[in-house]
C-alpha cells in the first residue's frame, strides 16, 4: 500500500515538516507500508483559473504526474501544513482548487446537490503547525486549518482519518511532539492497512466548501 506524504510548508526542516518526517517514521515502522515524501514547492502549478480548471496544462508535467499518484497509486494521503493567518500556505490552496478536475465528478450529484466526490479510496490525515496554543485551536477549531482540510476531503469523498495539531513555534525542537507525531503515524498506517474508515465524529463536523 502506498501513502503520500506531502509536506507544504515553504521552510523545510521547520515545524510541520517535521511533524511529518517523524510521521512517517511511524508509518514505516508497519509492514507492506511504502510512503513517498513530496515537497509541493517542487511542483509548479499555476494559480487556478476557470481555463485550467478541468485538467493540468501541458507544461504541468509534475503536476499531472502527482495527480497521477493520487489518484491511481495511493492508498493514503497525509498533508502537512503550517498555519498562516487561520489557513494555509496560498500554494497548498491553490493545490487543492486545481485538483477539483480529478476530486470531483461534475456529472453527478448528492444527495445535497453537491457534485460527487471521486477520492473514496483514499484515507487521509493533517498535520498542521503553528503558532495558537493548543488549548484556543481546540475551543475554536472550526477556525484552523484542520477543520478545513476535514471540510475539503470529506467533500472529494475521501476517508477522513484523523488531524494532529501543534501550537509550539519550536515544534522542531520538541521531542514530546514529535514522538506523538511518530505514533500517529504508526496508528494511521495500521488503520490505511486494516482499511478502516474515518469515524462518526468526522461526518458530524462536516462543512463542504463552496468551489467554483
Amino acid at each position: 500500500m502506498k501513502i503520500i506524504a506531502l509536506s507544504c510548508s515553504p521552510s523545510r526542516g521547520r515545524n510541520s515538516d517535521t511533524m511529518l518526517d517523524n510521521f512517517i517514521l511511524g508509518m514505516k515502522e508497519i509492514p507492506d507500508i511504502e510512503v513517498e515524501k513530496i515537497y509541493l514547492d517542487d511542483i509548479p502549478i499555476d494559480m487556478y483559473t476557470f481555463e485550467n480548471s478541468k485538467a493540468p496544462l501541458p507544461h504541468e508535467v509534475e503536476f499531472a504526474e502527482l495527480a497521477r499518484k493520487i489518484t491511481s497509486d495511493a492508498t493514503g494521503l497525509v498533508i502537512a501544513t503550517p498555519t498562516y493567518n487561520f489557513s494555509v500556505p496560498a500554494h497548498l490552496k491553490n493545490f487543492i482548487d486545481r485538483i477539483r478536475f480529478f476530486a470531483l465528478d461534475f456529472t453527478q450529484k448528492t444527495k445535497l446537490g453537491q457534485p460527487q466526490g471521486k477520492l473514496e479510496h483514499l484515507k487521509t490525515y493533517f498535520l498542521v503547525s503553528g503558532g495558537t496554543p493548543r488549548w484556543a485551536e481546540t475551543l475554536l477549531f472550526f477556525s484552523f486549518p484542520a477543520f478545513w482540510l476535514r471540510g475539503v476531503f470529506l467533500y472529494f469523498n475521501a476517508k477522513v482519518m484523523g488531524a494532529l495539531y501543534s501550537g509550539d513555534i519550536k515544534t522542531y525542537e520538541n521531542k514530546k511532539i514529535l514522538a506523538k507525531c511518530r505514533k500517529q503515524g504508526r496508528i494511521y498506517a495500521r488503520k490505511v492497512k486494516l482499511c478502516k474508515n474515518h469515524g462518526i465524529l468526522e461526518n458530524i463536523f462536516f462543512r463542504p466548501p463552496q468551489i467554483r
